[in-house]
């Protein structure tokens, strides 16, 4: 029997870069996510997430406009 892992994991990095290209703070976005400070922060630093988290993350990103030209300034 294959044991499966649960969850899903979000790239770090690429979730900081869009954070930044948001314009908004780690704390701020999870208030407006709706996803707890501490699970948040557990993706911002590598660790698997269930995949209703990434909804919430995913359809929060895409409420949040972007900064036009922030991209410029983030690495």
């Amino acid at each position: 029997m294959i044991e499966r892992r649960a969850g899903v994991r979000i790239d770090p990095a690429r979730l900081d870069f869009e954070l930044g290209r948001r314009g908004i703070s780690p704390r701020q976005f999870a208030e407006l996510s709706g996803v707890n400070e501490t699970t948040l922060s557990r993706a911002r630093h590598g660790y698997r997430v269930r995949e209703s988290t990434l909804r919430h993350i995913v359809a929060a990103m895409l409420r949040i406009p972007t900064m036009p030209g922030a991209e410029l300034l983030l690495s």
